[in-house]
């Protein structure tokens, strides 16, 4: 086109004649003028392209991009302005891909040939801001956005323009701030406090994770919700960061307790302007600081404590430095040296004490800051003696810095050793005693052991509890029977006590010294070996009454087991816990068993069932404590037949409580078959009467209507027959009469004489 445009018609119809040799002059003419006229119209089109060519090159100049243009088999046909040749022929598809980069997608894929954008624009696709990479150099990357439209003549895809852009600057920026994003976004999600962005009318539009664990909620179930509404309040809290930010338009910090999560919160609100200077959004920060309040609240109760247990003592205590300078008291130092702590705090021991006495105190914390272990000694001050613990207190480095004094006022304590030591020796003289009254004791009650051998033992153990035991002698003189220690001889250093029985005075306990001994409170005597010798002389006597009532109630047993082996009735003792312990031998005659077959048995086995429930009355009355009289109970003898016996109870009572029941037991048989015998004949008597008078009605009754009858009869002879044995059943019916009349004088004499 080039050639045809700069060329000259002769040049023209030269070559038109070497094309068409048989055309004749005048046609050669007219074909003259029409390419005449067609190159002066293609150097007029040559003009317009060149200049619409300027015209694209500077606006793809204006806006940065530069393309090429390509026909229909892919062939660039144009490019412009100036472009990287090395990105358009990547783009291309065409040279060394090794030396010319390849074309790649964002992610590192290869392009395939049939994906180049011209390739698919002359497929008829339109491309917008498609991004490529384009590895060019080892390290080095090139990004583009990429448009490519086809070509359309006459309704065919004639070529295709393909405009690119570099945005590897752009790209670059975008890959960092995403890698900034991302690294934002990671710090946000794992801060270990809450992290929340609000809108102003308190509306959460996000929280880290923090945040979401915090709430136990998930990030659906968070967003578009009001902060107070996620602790399920109705409304801002009374004390709300968020609302002095908003007032504010600068950071508000306030620290809550929010008792909906039982946690203490340290909310900061940091407002975010918009160009207006309002505030668009708000960046909430939640600290939990619960650990912290408690670990404050905690400090300050040990702190409290601290103070508390300093003061609670008795003790002066002091906290020095090792130069002796005065760090803190407690109340009882400010006490006792009649200071206010201001006075005291920070004054050396040097202007306390008098000069000795401070140098001394000196040398001691000097010698504790020195060896770095604990110092104790006693002194007197003030008429007043003190005990002194210097504890060496260390810092982290493990050097002696300060030392804590603890000073004791152990004048009572020494008073109360002197008089410690002089009751020692009282005390001792008391186990002596107490020793004694234990033999006495285990002698009285050792099992067998007669009044005499008691004396014995007593007499010859009993000086060892008096203050000289070496010098003391014993006698006891009880009914006329003397029990002397060896050597016995009655002196003026004598001490005695009745030995008394039953209100009566049978006998004596005497202790003497054979030498003389110092005054004490009975002569040489201690008034407590007075109470000694009182509480053996009483023991001797209730001694003497407990035998001597062992002997009555041995007899008093022997005497009620002889009754009881010899009484008609049966006697027995039966307990809650252990059955029947003793049954007199009339059990044999009553019952028909052995003593022996009914001990550990229960009564209630033998008793007959109809008898049961009077029986279970009198258990309830002897459950309660009370006696039991002429109770009657049917038994069942060994041979199967029944006995009745009329039963008198007395209960058994130990401390209060019935633990048994003391029984006698009258066989009743006869008397009860004797009873019922009478019964029977009252009952006949009864009958007999009963059938008398009956009998009498029955008979006299007829008789009067026959004698009525016989008065209406003619015949006298018969009349008087009849009258006859009328008078003569009247006298039968008088002798009834006779005899029911003695049936019940009978009847009245028995009941007179109770035998009904």
């Amino acid at each position: 086109m080039e050639d045809l445009r700069d060329g000259s018609p002769a040049d023209l119809l030269h070559l038109l004649r070497d094309a068409a040799p048989a055309l004749d002059h005048r046609s050669r003419e007219k074909l003259k003028i029409g390419i005449e006229t067609l190159l002066a119209g293609n150097r007029d089109l040559a003009a317009r392209a060149a200049r619409v060519e300027k015209e694209r090159d500077a606006l793809l100049a204006a806006i940065g991009r530069q393309g090429f243009v390509c026909d229909a088999d892919g062939e660039v046909v144009a490019a412009g302005p100036g472009g990287e040749e090395r990105i358009a022929r990547a783009l291309a598809g065409v040279g060394d891909v090794s030396r010319d980069g390849s074309l790649r997608y964002p992610d590192g894929g290869p392009v395939p040939p049939e994906d180049l954008p011209g390739s698919r624009a002359l497929r008829g696709e339109v491309l917008a801001s498609c991004r490529f990479a384009i590895h060019d150099r080892p390290g080095e990357v090139l990004h583009v956005a990429v448009s490519a439209s086809p070509i359309i003549t006459d309704g065919a895809v004639s070529g295709a323009v393909v405009i690119w852009q570099d945005v590897t600057g752009e790209e670059l920026t975008r890959q960092r701030m995403e890698e900034a994003n991302t690294l934002l976004e990671g710090l946000f999600e794992n801060l270990g406090d809450i992290v929340g962005i609000q809108l102003p009318d308190h509306t959460v539009l996000r929280y880290n994770r923090a945040g979401y664990e915090m709430l136990g909620m998930s990030p659906e179930e968070v967003k578009g919700r009001k902060c107070y509404e996620l602790i399920g309040r109705t409304g801002p809290c009374s004390v709300c960061a968020t609302s002095h930010a908003l007032a504010s338009r600068r950071r508000e910090v306030v620290t809550k307790y929010v008792p909906e999560l039982g946690r203490y919160l340290e909310c900061r609100s940091s407002p975010i302007l918009n160009e207006e200077g309002e505030v668009a959004l708000i960046v909430e920060q939640l600290y939990d600081i619960t650990d912290r309040k408690r670990a404050e609240d905690e400090l300050r109760e040990s702190e409290t404590t601290a103070r508390a247990l300093l003061n609670a003592p008795a003790d002066m205590i002091a906290l020095l430095d090792t130069s002796g300078r005065l760090i803190d008291v407690n109340d009882m130092t400010l006490r006792r040296f009649s200071r206010s702590r201001e006075d005291l705090i920070g004054m050396n021991i040097a202007g306390i004490f008098p000069p000795d006495m401070a140098r001394a105190h000196a040398a001691r914390l000097h010698e504790v800051a020195e060896s770095g272990s604990p110092g104790r000694f006693e002194g007197a001050w003030k008429g007043r003696w003190y005990t002194t613990v210097l504890y060496p207190v260390r810092d982290a480095g493990g050097v002696v810095t300060r030392v804590a004094v603890i000073v004791r006022d152990i004048t009572d304590v020494k008073q109360a050793e002197d008089a410690l030591r002089e009751r020692t020796h009282d005390l001792n003289e008391r186990v002596k005693e107490l020793s004694i009254l234990y033999t006495v004791s285990r002698i009285v009650e050792q099992p067998g052991n007669s009044l005499e051998g008691i004396f014995r033992e007593v007499v010859r153990m009993l000086p060892s509890g008096w203050q000289y035991p070496e010098d003391a002698v014993v006698r006891i003189i009880v009914e006329g029977r003397k029990f002397e220690t060896e050597g016995f001889r009655e002196t003026s250093w004598r001490q005695v006590s009745p030995v008394v029985v039953r209100g009566e005075t049978v006998g004596t306990v005497e202790v003497c010294y054979l030498r003389e001994r110092p005054e004490r409170g009975e002569g040489p005597f201690l008034r407590e070996e007075r109470s000694l010798i009182d509480t053996v002389a009483r023991r001797l006597g209730r001694t003497i009454e407990r035998l001597q009532a062992q002997e009555c109630l041995q007899r008093s047993e022997t005497k009620f087991r002889e009754i009881a082996q010899q009484s008609f009735d049966m006697i027995y003792t039966c307990y809650n816990d252990g059955g029947i312990t003793y049954i007199s031998p009339s059990v044999m005659r009553i019952l028909g068993y052995t003593p022996t077959e009914l001990i550990g048995g229960r009564c209630r086995d033998f008793v007959v069932p109809s008898s049961l429930p009077a029986w279970e009355e009198g258990r309830k009355k002897i459950a309660a404590g009370e006696p039991v009289e002429g109770l009657e109970v049917e038994f069942r003898r060994r041979d199967g037949s029944a006995a009745f016996l009329e039963l008198n109870e007395s209960p058994i009572i130990q401390e209060q409580t019935v633990v048994g029941v003391h029984v006698i037991g009258r066989d009743i048989t006869e008397r009860k078959q004797n009873e019922l015998l009478r019964q029977q004949a009252f009952e006949q008597i009864e009958w007999n009467i009963e059938q008398f008078a009956v009998l009498g009605d029955h008979i006299r009754q007829p008789l009067q209507v026959i004698l009525g009858m016989v008065d209406l009869l003619d015949d006298g002879m018969t009349v008087e027959k009849i009258r006859g044995q009328v008078e003569r059943i009247n006298g039968y019916i008088r002798e009834l009469d006779q005899g029911w009349i003695e049936s019940r004088q009978v009847r009245e004499f028995l009941r007179k004489h109770e035998l009904a």
